[in-house]
């Protein structure tokens, strides 16, 4: 969607407010699990809402491709070094709550339960409301906090003891159990990937445990050992992961047992040890991957492999594959950044939790660390699941006390399987002879189908024959009726053959009833004709002109009042910024200055892409091809319609017009369709249609006032033997006709005799001619004899010395510089030195479809520059603004290589040389409530920044003055630095430093 701009009052976005923001560009709203989300862009200062745009207002826009539209509250606004553009910075409306407090709240109970009574506890009146489905239970105490500080960012938070997922909305905050999908998209990791960039973490792998128990035995504790147990990936790694696992408080231990009985128990517990619930992934490496989705666009796997990630949602899972291990690692979505405008993901970061709004909050998380490591050492094997209702069991035995929903997942040593417990019992849902019971069930369903086909086949042959005995008897009626039609309908038409002629060679009687005749020429009354030929797409776009990458096409399917249907669809073409028309064939009107017409056409708008648009429109234009006049019908449309709706136009032609037509424009992408076009005389009711001629108009009578002038200067005096009608269209016959004024023929004109003192003539076929003096346009050589090449080539080099063609192209020569155009492209000299071109190349190592445009310079001229003149001036020499030179040949003041002399700017990231895949960005970073220019990681967390004196390195979203670090340093002169030091704490040997 396009962004909307309101006012800073707004709280229920229903309308357009103060407008689209369509100039919008470089926009990204980025999201973190449980932490921020943000809007950032770029406006051009020419933009129509420039002015509008200041801090407090509102931005609406669609943040991920899941969630609804969200609103932004512009928090800064700084204008770019080069003054070209306003950058824009917002938060999530949410941070509304940021600026509320919170006295003294204790929230104890459920997760619903607790975001109310945090609600009620909120100082200031708020529009948000507070929600959550979390069922667990606990307490927790805050004070003198602000109310998103209580719910993720503090010690004692709700995410800290309810944990859960937060979805910020316009007027809501939710911590939910579960926001994301589960396992929406599978994919392979791999090196070479350009885009992906990935980290595999192995510190907390475990692919074998000891499991022991502690006995204390008086003053003395000993330890008893089970069998070592290992994960069935093992294998998978280059190492064992091994650690001691204490199961002390897991088994039973009674006195007086043996050692050999606590081992047995030990054993039989711990064997099944990875298959525990609160143990499952144990055996997976941690992975971290940072996956920009625009840049593995480039890649060969992106439409079966990437494609999903476009549509993906925050804290949506996915699984992951390890090549290194060969794995399959189950991981989260943490952080997304989205394209609102081109309505698509751009990159994200899946892997480890992050806890985002809390790390960047200045409190310490220790307590909140320990009490994740106290709850995973309280873990049982039961595991709640996402629901936060059931739970899930491994294990060979039934599990006890089971939920409603609850899942088992057995193994009995032979056979294992899912099973789920519904209605009081545990239901098989898949297990090793699944396949077994679906291979039976097909058999039986083949053979019951042999069964039926038989029966079919004998219904068929029965119905067969019933059938041909119809079409017999049906065959015979039906040739009868064609003869008798024939016969009759012979009849008929010659009879009104001779009739219709009758009326026409009765002049008096026939012909003055017909046609008016008016002072200055003949007005044919011509009642409610459709002008627009095959106006119904009879023949396809076969009468039509079409223009655009992508055409307008004929939808045999579909069809509105039983009339064809023009349509265009882009589908999955990328059509921004480019036009496709749809035009008629034009109708020649000659002077009819004045004269109203009335158009209309049915319009059907599907859908429309972004700044996409379509308009029909009456074009006309003069002699000479110029528009005169254009007429939109119904104006410009660039919202999507809910069926077809009809649109008019009054037309009043100008004075110049000799010829109008019917044009559909498409502006962009989209699904657009029009049907039943008419233009006439005649202004149609509401919902009527006539069907122009499917082929041409000639059989038409289109008799405008001063169309033709047949030498006729007074009504009937200059009608001399009439007009004769036959069925092939109008015939006239005279001693002597006389047309007058501009005259257009439209298809074949035969004369038997001609003599023409003056033409110009595009196209002619000749059998014999003698001519004096002729002026040809377009010229067939291949009908001419001789040796034509020569011909042309003697003659051109003749008439013009200064340009030459050959065999090879064509030389220009201009004053001491030859430009020779050869079948690469365009070479320049210069006093016989050959300076470079500019041409097609193709490059080593690449197929011959691997082509590109070059610019090159010959190895005899020394640089190559890129130049302008000052505003304005038209005269001077051109002042270099970018230049490259050879390492021999820079003049004073300039370098090897390229050199910039004016001001550059970087809206992308650098990429390095090397398999580095970070890039380097110039931007603006805002810290300490200061704009300074930044150098460093395109990502933005680290590099240098500078201004007001100060130099500062970043880190994250850490600054250090390195400014103050060197001055505090500088002057301090000579300093020893330890370099060894003893075990005791004395130093061992120093290093000497002088600053």
């Amino acid at each position: 969607m396009t962004p909307i701009l309101y006012n800073s009052d707004e709280i229920d976005f229903t309308s357009n407010g103060l407008g689209q923001l369509t100039e919008l560009y470089s926009v990204d709203i980025q999201e973190q699990r449980n932490g921020l989300l943000t809007f950032t862009g770029l406006y051009p200062v020419t933009g129509q809402h420039y002015g509008d745009i200041s801090e407090g207002r509102i931005i609406l826009a669609k943040p991920s491709p899941l969630d609804d539209n969200h609103a932004f509250r512009i928090v800064n606004t700084q204008l770019d070094i080069a003054g070209h553009s306003l950058q824009i910075e917002a938060d999530s409306i949410t941070y509304d709550l940021t600026h509320n407090i919170v006295k003294s709240v204790t929230m104890k109970g459920t997760g619903s339960t607790a975001m109310n009574q945090l609600q009620e506890a909120i100082v200031n009146p708020s529009i948000f409301t507070l929600y959550s489905d979390i069922t667990t239970r606990s307490t927790s105490t805050l004070n003198y906090v602000n109310p998103m500080e209580a719910i993720a960012g503090t010690q004692g938070s709700f995410l800290q003891y309810w944990g859960g997922e937060m979805k910020r909305e316009n007027r809501r905050v939710a911590m939910l159990n579960r926001r994301g999908r589960d396992n929406v998209a599978t994919f392979r990791l791999g090196k070479n990937i350009s885009g992906l960039r990935y980290t595999v973490d192995t510190s907390n792998l475990v692919t074998q445990v000891i499991p022991t128990v502690n006995l204390t035995e008086g003053n003395t504790t000993r330890y008893l050992e089970g069998a070592t147990v290992s994960s069935k990936r093992v294998g998978n790694y280059p190492i064992k992961y091994t650690q001691s696992v204490d199961v002390t408080d897991k088994i039973t231990i009674n006195d007086g047992d043996t050692d050999k009985a606590i081992i047995d128990r030990i054993n039989a517990y711990a064997g099944n040890w990875f298959a525990q619930s609160e143990n499952t992934n144990k055996d997976l490496p941690d992975v971290t991957i940072e996956v920009d989705v625009l840049s593995l666009q480039d890649s060969a796997d992106y439409a079966d492999k990437f494609a999903k990630l476009e549509t993906i949602g925050l804290t949506d899972t996915v699984t992951v594959y390890v090549p290194e291990y060969g794995v399959n690692v189950t991981a989260i979505v943490n952080e997304l950044h989205y394209d609102p405008i081109g309505e698509r993901v751009t990159s994200l970061v899946v892997g480890t939790a992050k806890v985002s709004f809390a790390d960047a909050n200045q409190n310490a998380l220790s307590d909140l660390q320990n009490k994740v490591i106290q709850v995973q050492e309280q873990a049982t094997q039961a595991v709640v699941s996402a629901n936060g209702k059931n739970s899930n069991h491994s294990g060979r035995n039934a599990p006890a006390h089971p939920q409603e929903g609850d899942t088992w997942f057995w193994d009995d040593g032979a056979d294992s399987g899912i099973r789920v417990f519904t209605n009081g019992v545990w239901v098989d849902s898949v297990d090793t002879k699944t396949l077994e019971r679906i291979n039976n069930a097909v058999d039986s369903a083949i053979e019951t189908s042999y069964t039926y086909t038989d029966e079919l086949n004998d219904k068929q042959v029965e119905l067969t024959n019933e059938l041909n005995n119809k079409v017999a008897n049906g065959e015979a009626l039906l040739k009868q009726e064609i003869t008798d039609r024939e016969n009759g309908d012979s009849v008929t038409l010659q009879a009104g053959k001779d009739f219709v002629t009758s009326q026409i060679k009765d002049y008096d009687t026939g012909m003055q009833s017909q046609i008016s005749q008016v002072s200055d020429g003949i007005m044919a009354s011509v009642s409610s004709t459709n002008l627009i030929t095959d106006s119904s797409f009879v023949n396809a776009t076969a009468n039509w002109t079409l223009a655009g990458d992508v055409s307008w096409k004929i939808d045999n399917e579909i069809m509105l009042k039983g009339v064809r249907v023009a349509t265009f669809n882009n589908g999955s073409t990328d059509f921004d910024r480019k036009t496709s028309t749809l035009k008629s064939t034009p109708i020649y009107t000659m002077n009819l200055g004045g004269t109203q017409f009335y158009a209309s056409i049915d319009i059907y708008a599907q859908s429309f892409g972004t700044s996409a648009y379509m308009k029909a429109e009456i074009v006309q234009k003069n002699s000479s091809g110029t528009t005169t006049k254009t007429t939109a019908i119904g104006g410009s449309f660039d919202t999507a319609m809910s069926g077809w709706n009809t649109y008019t136009a009054d037309i009043t032609l100008d004075s110049a017009t000799t010829q109008l037509y019917l044009q559909v424009t498409q502006y962009g992408g989209g699904k657009v369709s029009v049907a039943r076009p008419y233009l006439g005389s005649t202004k149609l009711n509401a919902g009527d249609y006539i069907p122009g001629s499917s082929t041409d108009n000639t059989s038409t009578l289109k008799l405008f006032n001063n169309f033709f002038a047949f030498g006729i200067q007074a009504n009937t005096g200059a009608l001399i033997s009439g007009i004769n009608g036959d069925s092939s269209g109008l015939n006239i016959v005279g001693e002597k006709i006389t047309v007058t004024g501009d005259t257009t023929f439209i298809g074949k004109n035969f004369m038997d005799g001609a003599i023409i003192k003056n033409a110009s003539i595009g196209s002619a076929q000749i059998a014999d001619a003698s001519i004096t003096n002729a002026k040809i346009s377009n010229l067939d050589v291949n009908k001419l004899s001789g040796n034509v090449s020569s011909f042309i080539q003697s003659n051109w080099n003749g008439k013009y010395g200064s340009t030459t063609i050959n065999s090879t192209g064509m030389t220009v020569n201009s004053g001491g510089v030859i430009t020779d155009f050869m079948n690469s492209g365009m070479k320049l000299t210069m006093a016989g030195e050959s300076i470079g071109g500019i041409g097609v190349q193709g490059m080593t190592g690449k197929p011959n479809t691997y082509q590109g445009l070059t610019f090159w310079l010959d190895g005899n001229a020394e640089y190559m520059a890129w130049a302008a003149r000052n505003n304005g001036d038209t005269s001077m020499n051109p002042v270099i603004q970018m230049s490259w030179y050879r390492s021999n040949s820079a003049p004073t003041g300039a370098y090897a290589g390229f050199n910039f002399d004016d001001d550059v700017i970087f809206n992308q990231g650098i990429n390095v040389p090397g398999i580095s895949k970070a890039k380097l960005g110039f931007t603006t970073k805002t810290f300490n409530g200061f704009n300074y220019p930044y150098f460093g990681d395109s990502r933005l967390q680290a590099g240098l920044a500078y201004g007001s004196g100060y130099t500062y390195l970043i880190s994250g979203t850490t600054y250090y003055n390195l400014t103050r670090v060197i001055k505090a340093l500088d002057n301090l002169g000579a300093v020893k630095i330890p370099s060894v030091i003893n075990s005791d704490g004395t130093v061992k040997t120093w290093f000497n430093v002088t600053l």
